[in-house]
Formats: C-alpha cells, sequence, structure tokens
C-alpha cells in the first residue's frame, strides 16, 4: 500500500529546482567581476572539463539522494514497494535528470565562472589553470565524480545515524513552541 506522504515526497524530488538565484544574488556593478577574471574563469572551467565533471557527477549523486530519500520515506511510513516499481521510478527520475543536467550544463558554467571571478584575479585564475595541467589535478579530474558521489553516500549514511535524535530535538521544540503559543493565547 502507497500512502499519499511518500507520494507527495516523491513529487518533492522531482520537483525541486536544480538551481536559483535570488533578487539578492544578481550581480550589481558593484560586484560584477573583473571582465578578465571571468574570461579567466572560463579558461579554468576549461581545464577541469567543468562541462564532463557537472555532467558525470550530477546523475550519481542525485540518484544516490533519490535512493536515500525514498529509502527514508519507504522506511518511515512503513511501506514496501515492490523492485519493479522501484526500478520504474529510478529509471523515470533518472531520465529526468539526465535531461536537467543537459539543460543546466550551460547556466551553471556561466555562473561558476562569474563565482571564481569574485574571489580570484585573472592572474590568479590563470595559474589555477596552470595548476591542473599537473598529472596529479588531471587524475582527480578524473577520478572525482566517482569519489564526490562515494563521499556523499558515506556522508548521506552517516547523518542517516544521527536523524532520529535531530528528529526527536526538532520535534521537542516544536512542542516547546506550540505549548508557549497556546500559554500566551490563553492569557
Amino acid at each position: 500500500m502507497i500512502k499519499t506522504p511518500l507520494i507527495a515526497g516523491l513529487a518533492l524530488i522531482v520537483s525541486a529546482p536544480v538551481h536559483g538565484r535570488s533578487a539578492s544574488e544578481e550581480p550589481t556593478a558593484e560586484n560584477f567581476p573583473a571582465r578578465e577574471a571571468v574570461e579567466a574563469s572560463y579558461r579554468l572551467l576549461d581545464s577541469t572539463r567543468y562541462d564532463e565533471q557537472v555532467k558525470a557527477s550530477a546523475l550519481p549523486m542525485s540518484l544516490a539522494v533519490f535512493d536515500e530519500i525514498l529509502s527514508q520515506n519507504m522506511e518511515k511510513e512503513g511501506v514496501v514497494l515492490d523492485d519493479d516499481l522501484l526500478q520504474q521510478l529510478r529509471s523515470t527520475f533518472a531520465e529526468e535528470m539526465d535531461q536537467l543536467v543537459e539543460e543546466f550544463t550551460q547556466d551553471s558554467r556561466i555562473e561558476a565562472g562569474l563565482v571564481y571571478a569574485r574571489y580570484y584575479s585573472a592572474a590568479e585564475l590563470d595559474r589555477l589553470t596552470e595548476i591542473h595541467k599537473d598529472p596529479v589535478m588531471q587524475k582527480s579530474l578524473v577520478v572525482g565524480p566517482k569519489l564526490q558521489t562515494e563521499l556523499m553516500t558515506v556522508g548521506m549514511q552517516n547523518m542517516r545515524k544521527h536523524l532520529p535524535g535531530i528528529e526527536e530535538r526538532m520535534k521537542a521544540v516544536l512542542e516547546e513552541y506550540l505549548s508557549d503559543l497556546l500559554t500566551r493565547e490563553t492569557s
């Protein structure tokens, strides 16, 4: 039996924005980086094969998050889904993420370039580009997506151990807040 909160959770996963920017984060004349630094940031992103890195890491990471959230929701709701349904959900999610990754890679590259350019000068970015040509750095670019996915999975597993305690503390805070609110309203 599938309960509504599980379906709502799946809908939230699928509908969550991939990235976005609030109006306060929009570049202004004061915080917009120098053109030379922006150009150098794109040279750095090219040297790190940024687009390939995003594409290679986004899907495995998003699938790991999907699996973890689905598992948590199933456990919390006491729901067991058929293996075929689980695979269909996962495949559908993977297909959608593939499309999203293709669509947002270019936007994310532009934003990443601007972020780098805000923190580094053009000369510093060119130096970073040179550093990325080192064979060890090149290896880190090849294994990086797999490494990051594995590290994220380890982090999620460790977080899961602590989740019941966190939920209990949050529940206690909420109960205390509601109790105080009720006391104030009845006074």
